[in-house]
């Protein structure tokens, strides 16, 4: 708190208008945060790591992002691999918003993310890219945070080394353009420029594309 509020707060003093998220699972600086002016709450965990964060959030008004993340982060790399990454994904979104909407969460607060590189390994990320449409069926706002994420600089690395996170630009946009147009309606991105414009054409393909039955 004594790092991300005095941020906050100068944030909203110079651009009132601006909508902050912040990334929290802890109750305690979500309600901090909340109370500074942040309007939306961005959980790691989707609520499941602070026991206190449903309650506390569903006594306040604003927006809430659910991310996928498989297991806790110090299991990361022990994990099974999953039979189907784009069925658990789903499945478990599935259930954690339930969860949000029972304890008192109205559905049109939450936007559900499938956390690419959460507990993923490199080759499960491409799956959950290239089949995002199918998690339009569950019926929420879609979030897509792939920007600058180690599948991309694996993917681009040479001589067996990863490209360093400030040389991932260009596939970025690449999983940009193709979130939106498998029905992403927000993109996390470092870059905000470029993935403003490859939206823009995105957009406008997507427009033009048949629709599906």
């Amino acid at each position: 708190m004594q790092r991300v509020l005095p941020i906050i707060e100068d944030v909203l003093r110079e651009r009132p208008t601006t909508v902050i998220s912040v990334d929290t699972y802890k109750a305690e600086v979500a309600l901090a945060a909340l109370k500074s002016g942040v309007e939306i709450v961005n959980d790691v965990s989707a609520l499941r790591w602070d026991k206190q964060m449903k309650p506390a959030l569903a006594q306040r008004a604003c927006g809430i992002i659910l991310m996928h993340t498989r297991g806790l982060p110090q299991q990361w790399r022990t994990l099974p691999p999953p039979e189907d990454i784009v069925k658990e994904v789903s499945d478990e979104l599935r259930d954690w918003a339930a969860d949000a909407v029972s304890a008192g969460i109205g559905h049109e607060r939450l936007v559900l993310d499938p956390g690419f590189g959460f507990g993923k390994r490199f080759d499960e990320n491409y799956p959950l890219l290239g089949r995002f449409s199918e998690l339009q069926e569950l019926a929420f706002p879609l979030l897509s945070g792939t920007s600058r994420k180690s599948f991309i600089g694996r993917t681009l690395g040479r001589d067996g080394k990863d490209a360093p996170a400030q040389e991932r630009l260009f596939g970025t946009v690449a999983t940009v353009v193709a979130s939106v147009l498998q029905g992403a309606h927000i993109v996390r991105v470092h870059d905000v420029k470029p993935a403003v414009e490859a939206v823009k054409v995105a957009d406008r393909i997507s427009a033009a594309m048949p629709a599906t039955q």
